[in-house]
């Protein structure tokens, strides 16, 4: 943010969770009058989705005004879709189409992360959509876990547990930082980490990075 003495302020009714909708009406005062600070805005939405707050109807409506001011940026977009079809009730044809349209223009880890919530629009509809959408993923950047277990789980269900581990396995080697007791210590409105932490899976706690590791074993 450019105002760093704000973003501390705001950090620090963040880190005890009993103000959180003081810290949100400070970083709605800024946008207001900062709409072209990029992080000002990402660390507003990424502010709507901790506990207790947890609105994505909300981060998502914050995410179309940033949007009006910085409309190319990809990160906005990419959690538009997350909150979309994680949150909201699923994708609408707009923003499939503007996806699909994004991955032949975009960098290949950008590709990969649309390719991955994508699958999961079309699973319910279409599991071999599903599939080939988590494999075009792999293909497109092969550095991320999620998209490698959520296949590998995929193929545990149909019975295939040597195609399904080999995947699980290959996802948790791609594992670049486990929450434990002693690193903890994160800025919980980064929207970069957000991403790592709940769409690429590159960040997890040692519960799910255990949970993973008990599917492989045997």
């Amino acid at each position: 943010m450019e105002d760093i003495k704000l973003q501390e302020t705001v950090s620090k009714l963040v880190a005890s969770r009993d103000f959180l909708e003081e810290a949100e009406r400070l970083m709605l005062d800024y946008v207001k009058v900062n709409p072209n600070d990029v992080d000002g805005w990402a660390r507003l939405v990424i502010l709507e989705t901790l506990s207790p707050i947890e609105d994505y109807e909300r981060a998502t409506k914050y995410l179309n005004n940033a949007l009006a001011f910085h409309k190319d940026n990809l990160l906005f977009f990419v959690l538009m879709l997350f909150f979309s079809d994680w949150y909201l009730g699923g994708l609408d044809e707009k923003l499939v189409r503007k996806a699909l349209e994004l991955k032949s223009t975009v960098n290949c880890e950008v590709s990969s992360i649309l390719s991955y919530i994508l699958a999961w629009h079309y699973k319910s509809m279409d599991i071999c959509k599903f599939d080939s959408l988590l494999n075009e993923s792999i293909q497109e950047c092969p550095k991320h876990v999620t998209n490698f277990t959520d296949l590998g789980m995929h193929y545990l269900g149909k019975g295939d547990k040597e195609l399904g581990k080999k995947l699980i396995r290959k996802g948790i080697s791609n594992v670049k930082l486990i929450y434990i007791d002693s690193n903890i210590d994160y800025d919980p409105l980064d929207i970069v980490r957000f991403v790592n932490e709940r769409i690429t899976g590159v960040f997890m706690t040692e519960d799910t990075y255990h949970s993973l590791n008990k599917l492989i074993q045997n």
